[in-house]
C-alpha cells in the first residue's frame, strides 16, 4: 500500500566561508542536515504517524547562531544523536518500501541530495514531489509561496505546541496543506529536482545597474522604497527596513501581491571617476534568504541600540566587498 511521506529538514551551515572546515569540504557539503522531520499519510491522505530524528553533525560542529535561534537545536541537544548515515537508516526503516516523498519547495530536496552524495548513502531514494508547485497551480499563483501563507489560505490553524522551524512540525503542517488539495493526483507532474548547491565567490567586477547621487538619496528613493517585482514589474511593498548587511550593502524583504516575497539586495560602490553606482537585484525569496534577512535585521536592531551606527558614514564605500557572511551572494 503506497504511502506519502511529507519530509522537512533542518540544517547547519558554516559560520564563515574562511573556516578550516569549509575550506576542507567546500561546496561538496554546503549545508549539513541536523534534523529530519516527516509525517506519514496513507492513500486516503490520513496522517498515520510522524517522526523527528535529530542528527549529530560531523563537520560543521558549531551550530550557526541563526540556526540555533530558529530551531532551538544546539550542540548539547545533538551531541548524542545519530550521525547522518545512521539517521537515514532509521528514517528509511520508518518510511517502509512503497512510498513517495513530498516537500515544500526544492530546498529540502537539494540539501538532502547533497548530504546523500557527500556521506555516500547508497540506498535508492524514493521519488520526490514538490507540493509547493501543486499548491501554486491550485491557488493560481506563480513563484514561491510560504507554507504559512498556504495554511492561512486553507484556514489551517497554527498549533501552539507545534512551532515553526522544527522539521517534524513543519512536515505536519505541510501534510495538512496536502490534505486540502483538491486534485492530489496532479502532484506527479511536479517531481522535485535537486539543484547543485554552491557558494558564489565575491564578484571581482562591480556591475552597475544605476548611477546614484548618494547612498542616502538612493535608500530614500522609489527604486528601493518600492522595488519592482521581476515577474510583473509592479512596485512591491517592503516587509522589512533596508538592513545594512555590510559597508555599502543592504538587504530587505519585499512583497508583491501577485508573486509573493522578494529578496532585495542593493550594493553601492565608489567608481573610478568618483561617481557612485548601485547594483540592485530583486529575486523571489527562498527559505535561506528569508532567514538571512531576519537574522541581519535582529543583528542590526541590537547594534543600533548599542550605538554602533551613531557615527557611521554611509557614504564611505571603501572595502565594500569585504564580508564572510553566508548567503552573501544568495
Amino acid at each position: 500500500m503506497m504511502q506519502y511521506i511529507v519530509l522537512d529538514l533542518e540544517w547547519n551551515q558554516p559560520t564563515s566561508y574562511q573556516s578550516a572546515v569549509f575550506r576542507r569540504v567546500g561546496d561538496s557539503l554546503l549545508f549539513e542536515v541536523i534534523q529530519i522531520g516527516a509525517a506519514k499519510l496513507n492513500e486516503k491522505r490520513e496522517i498515520v504517524d510522524n517522526i523527528s530524528i535529530p542528527i549529530r553533525p560531523t563537520h560543521y560542529l558549531t551550530i550557526h547562531p541563526r540556526v540555533r535561534r530558529m530551531t532551538g537545536l544546539t550542540q548539547d541537544v545533538l551531541c548524542d544523536a545519530p550521525v547522518f548515515l545512521e539517521a537515514m537508516e532509521q528514517f528509511s526503516e520508518w518510511c517502509g518500501e512503497d512510498c513517495v516523498f513530498l516537500t515544500w519547495g526544492s530546498d529540502d530536496v537539494s540539501v538532502l541530495q547533497q548530504n546523500v552524495d557527500f556521506f555516500r548513502y547508497e540506498k535508492p531514494m524514493p521519488k520526490m514531489y514538490d507540493l509547493q508547485r501543486l499548491y501554486a497551480l491550485e491557488a493560481k499563483k506563480s513563484g514561491q509561496t510560504a507554507l504559512k501563507t498556504a495554511m492561512e489560505a486553507y484556514e489551517i490553524e497554527e498549533d501552539e505546541a507545534r512551532s515553526f522551524h522544527n522539521a517534524m512540525h513543519d512536515a505536519f503542517y505541510t501534510a495538512q496543506v496536502f490534505q486540502k488539495i483538491q486534485e492530489p493526483s496532479e502532484l506527479y507532474k511536479y517531481e522535485g529536482v535537486a539543484r547543485k548547491l554552491s557558494h558564489n565567490e565575491r564578484r571581482s567586477r562591480f556591475r552597475v545597474t544605476n548611477m546614484v547621487p548618494s547612498v542616502k538619496d538612493a535608500l530614500a528613493g522609489e527604486m528601493l522604497s518600492a522595488p519592482k517585482c521581476p515577474t510583473c514589474g509592479h512596485p512591491t511593498k517592503l516587509q522589512t527596513e533596508l538592513v545594512p548587511q555590510a559597508k555599502g550593502k543592504y538587504v530587505a524583504l519585499s512583497k508583491c501581491e501577485s508573486h509573493g516575497l522578494m529578496f532585495v539586495k542593493a550594493r553601492f560602490s565608489l567608481l573610478p571617476d568618483g561617481q557612485k553606482g548601485m547594483h540592485l537585484s530583486v529575486l523571489p525569496a527562498n527559505k535561506q534568504t528569508r532567514a538571512y534577512v531576519h537574522t541581519k535585521e535582529l543583528q542590526y536592531q541590537y547594534k543600533r541600540k548599542r550605538g554602533d551606527f551613531e557615527n557611521q558614514d554611509i557614504e564611505d564605500l571603501t572595502n565594500v566587498f569585504h564580508s564572510n557572511m553566508p548567503f552573501e551572494d544568495a
